[in-house]
């Protein structure tokens, strides 16, 4: 059975879709089966399912309470407002976590220090030229304009990943914008370069892009002075042998 991150670990999940996997709902508290039973596509039921179902039967496994007894708050610790990335409020650890979906992609990251994670599909609809300058800073875009065709829409959607898992772990969220955000091209190991948003940055930051296979990229970022130690893997149901499953 997998045993909770220690300072220096991350665990990146990949979160099976399908009810099949998770065999029930009633980990889920009410405000959360409500906004499941909201969601008109089953596409869009099964993401929240794996997400919401698989953070609450590991954190719970983590933490030694059933899952259903996991309570979350959404306080930002910049501003104190309900906005905030999710974190547990009940039992008390330091354990932090992030979630993310795009496609069929979902994905949860657990470490013992504030970590966010980002999955980009790499949808074919999306007009990345437009989104550039939302995305990218002046020096960014600059090396991106020199890229030749086939290459600028992967590299775009990896930058991408990068920030909103780097604004993730910070919190700051849609508060900072990622053009104020200058990172490393995709073509070499993620780091910042330059943070220039109004909003100061937490602390130092680790990032590291991850295999999310074809047609994906996606990216991890821990706030830590010192390497991670990142590991991949799926998880569902039945990764937690002898453990009972949610009743169906």
């Amino acid at each position: 059975m997998p045993t909770a991150p220690t300072v220096g670990e991350c665990q990146v999940w990949r979160l099976p879709m399908g009810s099949g996997h998770w065999g029930g709902f009633d980990v889920l508290d009410q405000d959360e089966r409500e906004r499941h039973g909201r969601f008109l596509r089953a596409a869009d039921r099964d993401r929240y399912q794996a997400a919401h179902v698989g953070v609450r039967l590991l954190l719970g496994h983590y933490l030694g309470v059933p899952p259903a007894e996991l309570r979350f708050s959404r306080h930002c610790r910049h501003c104190g407002a309900g906005h905030g990335k999710p974190v547990v409020e009940w039992p008390a650890t330091t354990l932090d976590f992030s979630l993310t979906h795009s496609g069929d992609w979902v994905g949860l990251a657990v470490a013992a220090e504030p970590v966010g994670l980002d999955v980009q599909e790499l949808a074919e609809g999306t007009e990345v030229a437009a989104l550039s300058s939302t995305v990218l800073a002046p020096a960014e875009l600059r090396w991106w304009a020199g890229q030749p065709a086939e290459t600028a829409r992967t590299a775009f959607f990896g930058y991408w990943a990068r920030k909103e898992a780097l604004l993730k772990a910070t919190g700051h969220g849609l508060a900072v914008p990622m053009s104020t955000i200058t990172l490393t091209p995709p073509d070499v190991p993620a780091q910042l370069v330059e943070w220039s948003g109004d909003r100061p940055l937490d602390g130092p930051v680790r990032l590291y892009d991850l295999d999310a296979g074809p047609g994906y990229m996606a990216a991890v970022a821990v706030l830590t002075t010192e390497p991670v130690r990142i590991t991949q893997a799926e998880f569902s149901g039945t990764t937690l042998s002898g453990e009972p499953r949610p009743a169906g």
